[in-house]
């Protein structure tokens, strides 16, 4: 073989070469990352959720802490109510409690695992879905808000629910292998609830004790 022929040889040899490295990189960069983010969005807003659950459970379980030690509605003598007091101390004490809980379990994702189809990352409806799938490693970091919420709901006749709640935000960034992406995930969680009979003043006012 002539050195000329082993030349263009060798040159056709790179060619191809390129070309599978160009479309790898392009297949990721166009098709697999976006994918991969939505996917990850998805399943840490999931997470995050089951996070802000199970930490209020296992809080008010381990605390012992009922909706009527932090939050007592006040009656006058013919069943009206008059005013809803709050116990500061106790509610900032769970709150506190609750919030360090869901950093903790979202600090401890370092290795969670994502399976995308390969025929999401291909596209299409028909393929969506199947096929093998690429595992995704994750880690999570992020900040968790939160505060209790109290709110009257009409219930039957002559009757008003009164409804404690906590509601937590939890700003997550996640850390995947071509990158990162931002999400949140606001979730509220039903402490306790009172059904009241009887006339609930318009433009109630909750008062704090202390």
């Amino acid at each position: 073989m002539s050195v000329y022929r082993r030349r263009k040889k060798h040159i056709k040899r790179r060619l191809i070469v390129a070309a599978l490295i160009i479309g790898i990189v392009t297949f990721i960069e166009f098709r697999l990352i976006p994918v991969s983010d939505a996917a990850a969005e998805t399943a840490v807003r999931a997470l995050a959720s089951e996070f802000i659950s199970q930490s209020i459970d296992e809080t008010f379980a381990e605390t012992g802490v009922t909706a009527e030690q932090l939050e007592r509605v006040v009656f006058d003598d013919e069943n009206n109510v008059t005013s809803v007091f709050t116990d500061p101390v106790t509610a900032n004490r769970i709150k506190n409690a609750v919030l360090l809980r869901i950093q903790d379990k979202l600090s401890g994702v370092r290795e969670h695992c994502i399976n995308v189809p390969l025929g999401t990352v291909i596209g299409g409806e028909l393929l969506s879905g199947t096929g093998p799938a690429f595992p995704i490693f994750i880690a999570l970091t992020g900040s968790v808000s939160g505060d209790f919420e109290s709110s009257f709901e009409q219930g039957g006749m002559n009757q008003t629910v009164h409804k404690l709640s906590l509601r937590v935000t939890a700003e997550i960034k996640i850390i995947l292998p071509f990158g990162s992406v931002l999400t949140s995930e606001e979730t509220s969680v039903l402490i306790g609830e009172t059904v009241i009979v009887g006339r609930v003043p318009d433009g109630m006012l909750m008062h704090t004790e202390g």
